[in-house]
């Protein structure tokens, strides 16, 4: 039977803009804060620098400049953070886990990482009090049990991973996990190259709550779909869910939501829908850290709380188009008006309560037992 492509590389949450998109933002590497203009921020001693390592294109190409000019700070903003995976295992646990610096000031993996680099001590506090924006964290991702009241981290973008549809060639959007991976699609079947997201899927199909996981109801899932592989019904294991959504490999998937928002905006040609699955869906986020080894916390904390100013953070949403994690969002993206305004009504972005209910983060086990699933799940997708 055959088996999911491995993608070449694990894409980023908004890695399908690529190098045009990051060409576009001018924020590669080094933007300095000027002499005069904007209003000065009063930092305690640092170094005068910055550094930045996110996920590409996970910001509007307006923020990290202002910033640097009001902070009066040369900021270097890296785009590197290309996978978790990649990430755990490529930049931290050679630079943290020998106790040596990572060269960052704030890293913006997924929160699951957050916790694993919590578990290891590989982490400072968020220095709460530089930070009074960190009021405006939304409740919901507050009471989360290896950080309550986030101590430890802010959270950067909130997205949903369901399912979109290519509805030239699937004329229905399909509206459940279930007829995703019936094999009764028309056309070629994807899911995330996610475990947690892809997992919890499955968990939820199996009646399985994944904000309550257990070792064998993970396990269970992958069961699930090491069959859903062999038999051909899931043909490809992919982050690169645009690109293949586009060229047509691909008739429906599992994927993230703000990307699917971009994705219909930019390709107006064609005709993708996203749905949220009868079954619930799996809310993630990523979020900034403060390694321990950093050497600039109090320029980190200067710009954690200017991005958790209500107004940044409707200007990076209106961008991005995920769920952002600051309250007043909404509100301040009305006050922008135009397309801005728009985003305020998009229910992918401020879905409502009842949605709200179906959505599930992933709970999370130990490092080593997680770590079990990651191994499993590479095996099963052809990554190992």
């Amino acid at each position: 039977m055959p088996r999911p492509r491995q993608p070449t590389h694990h894409l980023s949450r908004r890695g399908f803009l690529g190098t045009a998109g990051a060409t576009a933002l001018g924020l590669t590497l080094g933007c300095s804060g000027g002499d005069g203009g904007g209003s000065d921020l009063t930092l305690p001693d640092g170094d005068g620098r910055l550094r930045i390592l996110t996920w590409s294109d996970y910001v509007d190409p307006d923020t990290v400049g202002r910033f640097a000019d009001e902070a009066r700070l040369d900021v270097a903003y890296d785009e590197d953070w290309e996978g978790n995976v990649e990430g755990l295992t490529g930049i931290l646990e050679p630079t943290l886990g020998a106790g040596e610096p990572t060269g960052y000031d704030v890293i913006v993996p997924t929160y699951w990482v957050v916790d694993r680099m919590l578990q290891n001590g590989w982490l400072q506090p968020v220095p709460i009090e530089l930070v009074p924006n960190h009021a405006n964290i939304d409740a919901a991702l507050l009471a989360l049990p290896w950080d309550r009241g986030a101590r430890f981290h802010m959270p950067w973008q909130v997205g949903i991973t369901g399912i979109a549809t290519d509805t030239d060639r699937v004329p229905v959007p399909i509206g459940s996990f279930a007829e995703l991976v019936s094999g009764r699609v028309a056309g070629p079947v994807g899911v995330v190259a996610e475990m947690r997201e892809t997992v919890g899927m499955l968990m939820l199909l199996r009646g399985d709550d994944p904000s309550r996981v257990t070792l064998p109801g993970a396990e269970a899932a992958l069961d699930d779909l090491e069959r859903l592989v062999a038999d051909g019904t899931v043909t490809l294991v992919t982050n690169d869910f645009y690109d293949a959504l586009a060229g047509g490999e691909l008739a429906a998937c599992l994927a993230w939501s703000g990307d699917i928002v971009l994705f219909q905006a930019e390709e107006a040609g064609r005709n993708i829908t996203f749905t949220i699955p009868e079954e619930g869906a799996i809310r993630w986020f990523d979020s900034m850290v403060i390694p321990v080894e950093a050497t600039n916390p109090a320029a980190a904390a200067a710009w954690m709380d200017f991005v958790y100013e209500p107004a940044n953070a409707a200007q990076i949403t209106a961008y991005v188009q995920y769920v952002s994690p600051v309250l007043g969002v909404r509100d301040a993206l009305v006050e922008l008006g135009g397309e801005a305004a728009a985003v305020a009504d998009n229910p992918l972005v401020f879905p409502d309560d009842e949605t709200a209910r179906r959505l599930f983060f992933w709970a999370g086990l130990d490092a080593e037992a997680e770590q079990a699933l990651d191994d499993r799940f590479a095996e099963i997708a052809g990554f190992s």
